[in-house]
């Protein structure tokens, strides 16, 4: 009950991410009631291509984080009797052994770790048969390989190790005491069969790993447990507290962004842009280009990440006042050049060319129509990433939610909805704790995600296509994919 006699019930979101760890209290209709973030150590390792992080850091840290959050929930006048769910989202693939007495054995092996490259081409040889039917191969980045590779190289951690924990399962078991149960979205990685929805034993057995050192699988939004007696004592919430199964960071910005019911999108515009959606049917990709993480209520959510984004901006205009350059990029468009925004070799989606390099056909007046050419370049890009995924069946609607840093430029939001011609929707809170806070109340205050997230994610802005804008733009998109086309890059 707040100051003003009314009762709330309000949901936690924690985001545990690579730099940092961000957490939300939000009630029932996803009003913000506060926001804490504390810093991480970054990872760190003096092996080439090796990323760790301590363990103990993510416990200080997560403990200094929640109690400032818990601190700001009493400040706003609310009882921590209204906190009903918790949920957690953590980076995919990450992995951490630890003992019968749940003690970590080692640092935890980053996602972004690559030094599982022959362990991933040992498990790609046996799993050909289950890569074919859940539709993506295993890779450096996965947590099955990262085990594999503790087995052959650390065998006394191997030895000694309980179970093989995600960053999620970590923090839950900090809030609950449980550390052996894990959710669908995190155990995709460390190979959970989506598809029948049970571990791959034959695979596993071929490894010579132990099942026993793997975690039970729920579904995101599931409930786990009350929170422990120890963890009420410490923080002062009530031991009425429910924690719930919580999804990898990538899913939980997802949902964060309102992308939850079928034929609904999200694209993520940073450094690179991520293109996430739902699906009622599995998608297939032979090319490996795509992969499908499994919705709580049992559609699929494909995604796939390209090697373009906002890097070309970073790279090509380092130091500028983009806000500045927007403004004088206005006059130029639609411009005369055709820019491919690649600016490191290799591309990985929609097609996947180790070789690919970016490319400007034509010649820019000057630096300023070379930026807008830039900008132009993502959004057909983009457009490109979309048709890619109708033409593997996925079916794409009206309207996408958008979100990352590229959504800061409102000239450039402009011109990607005309070149997509489609409503962009951005939410009013994108961080991955948001779709934490929806998966907290999924199936506590609400039946499902969906009904949770319509109640709960609010539109921040919504841009249409400029009408004068989508039919040139729909001309050049063509003169883009046949400029693509004479590269070899696509068919």
């Amino acid at each position: 009950m707040n100051f003003l006699g009314e009762f709330y019930m309000i949901v936690i979101g924690i985001d545990v991410g690579t730099q940092g760890i961000r957490t939300i209290a939000v009630n029932e209709n996803g009003k913000k009631i506060c926001i804490a973030h504390e810093e991480l150590q970054p990872s760190m390792s003096s092996n080439s291509g090796w990323k760790e992080q301590n363990p103990g850091d993510w416990k200080r840290v997560f403990r200094t984080c929640f109690k400032k959050l818990v601190e700001g929930i009493k400040s706003q006048g609310h009882s921590l009797s209204e906190v009903m769910a918790i949920s957690v989202d953590g980076t995919s693939g990450t992995i951490l052994p630890v003992d019968k007495e749940k003690k970590p054995l080692m640092n935890a092996i980053m996602y972004n770790d690559s030094r599982a490259g022959q362990e991933t081409g040992k498990i790609k040889a046996i799993a050909a048969g289950f890569s074919d039917k859940v539709g993506y191969s295993f890779n450096s980045s996965f947590a099955l390989p990262k085990i594999l590779w503790i087995k052959e190289n650390l065998p006394e951690v191997y030895q000694n190790t309980w179970k093989f924990i995600h960053q999620t399962d970590f923090i839950i078991g900090l809030l609950t005491g449980i550390y052996d149960i894990t959710d669908h979205s995190n155990a995709l990685k460390t190979g959970f069969d989506l598809v029948d929805y049970k571990w791959p034993e034959s695979i596993i057995e071929k490894l010579d790993l132990d099942m026993g050192k793997f975690s039970q699988v729920v579904r995101p939004g599931d409930k786990i447990s009350n929170i422990s007696r120890d963890f009420a004592g410490e923080s002062g919430l009530s031991a009425d507290t429910i924690v719930v199964a919580g999804m990898t960071d990538g899913c939980a910005g997802q949902v964060a962004s309102g992308a939850v019911k079928e034929g609904t999108w999200n694209s993520i515009l940073g450094t690179t842009l991520v293109v996430k959606g739902i699906t009622k049917n599995l998608i297939k990709d032979r090319q490996g280009r795509i992969y499908s993480h499994l919705h709580p209520e049992g559609f699929w959510m494909p995604g796939g990440a390209s090697n373009t984004g906002g890097e070309c901006l970073e790279k090509v205009f380092p130091d500028i006042d983009y806000k500045e350059w927007d403004l004088k990029a206005e006059r130029y468009f639609p411009t005369n050049l055709i820019v491919y925004p690649l600016v490191k070799k290799g591309e990985r989606f929609p097609f996947i060319r180790p070789e690919a390099e970016g490319f400007i056909d034509g010649k820019p007046k000057d630096e300023v129509e070379l930026y807008a050419g830039y900008i132009e370049g993502v959004g057909l890009f983009e457009r490109l990433c979309y048709d890619t995924l109708s033409d593997l069946g996925a079916t794409v609607s009206d309207e996408i939610y958008v979100t990352g840093g590229g959504t800061k430029s409102r000239i450039w939001m402009k011109l990607r909805a005309s070149i997509l011609n489609k409503t962009l929707l951005m939410p009013e809170i994108s961080d991955p704790c948001m779709g934490s806070a929806v998966m907290a109340a999924s199936k506590t205050i609400y039946n499902n995600v969906m009904e949770a997230a319509a109640n709960m994610v609010k539109p921040g802005e919504i841009i249409a296509p400029v009408p004068e804008f989508v039919k040139i733009y729909e001309q050049k998109y063509g003169d883009f994919r046949n400029l693509m086309r004479r590269k070899g890059y696509i068919d």
